[in-house]
């Protein structure tokens, strides 16, 4: 089939054939609707929410490797300097006015090994420093175990569903940070839990 000649149509620029299996043909206005792009992304983190959550690193036998599946804490001949046992970010807050200068605060709950929790009130951008931190500070050979932190959504950051997804993924990101054999002990980590 030919396609059809140019007209004023939407449809002048696109071939006349039916698409095919795989393909999806999505024509965007010639604005954004900030409202209806917060009402998609609501849904689409409600979809993916439990698909995308990440796995307890918490067990009977105490929080395992969380780079073998076979290796746990516990297991380790001698005793183990990473101060963490189990980490937990509870639940968030907002604070301050939204026109004004609001933020969020993330309570990570952080259990030691002696059996006492740590709340420490985290904002998204103490994730950051620690996170540059860490990059600036640690030996070369363990940078490449310190994952992403998840992105930043400047039409979402207020919204519960993008709220609760990136609670998920910052704990996991603590987890395993805090968790690490090495990186867990190091005196930026310390700090960031203790201050």
């Amino acid at each position: 089939m030919q396609s059809s000649p140019q007209s004023s149509s939407a449809h002048s620029h696109f071939s006349s054939r039916p698409p095919q299996n795989d393909e999806l043909l999505v024509l965007l206005p010639n604005k954004i609707d900030v409202e209806e792009e917060s009402r998609l992304y609501d849904e689409l983190a409600e979809e993916d929410e439990d698909v995308n959550e990440p796995p307890a690193l918490q067990s009977p036998r105490g929080p395992p490797s969380t780079y073998s599946h076979d290796i746990w804490l516990g297991d380790h001949v001698g005793q183990s300097s990473v101060f963490s046992r189990d980490v937990r970010i509870s639940g968030w807050t907002s604070v301050g006015d939204e026109l004004g200068g609001a933020f969020i605060v993330y309570d990570c709950a952080i259990r030691t090994k002696e059996g006492i929790t740590v709340h420490a009130h985290r904002r998204f951008s103490d994730f950051v420093k620690l996170y540059h931190t860490l990059k600036h500070t640690l030996p070369h050979h363990l940078l490449h175990f310190i994952p992403p932190l998840p992105p930043k959504s400047p039409f979402a950051r207020y919204r519960p569903a993008f709220l609760d997804h990136r609670r998920r993924e910052l704990q996991y990101w603590l987890c395993v940070v805090l968790l690490h054999p090495e990186i867990g002990t190091c005196q930026a980590v310390r700090r960031w839990v203790l201050d």
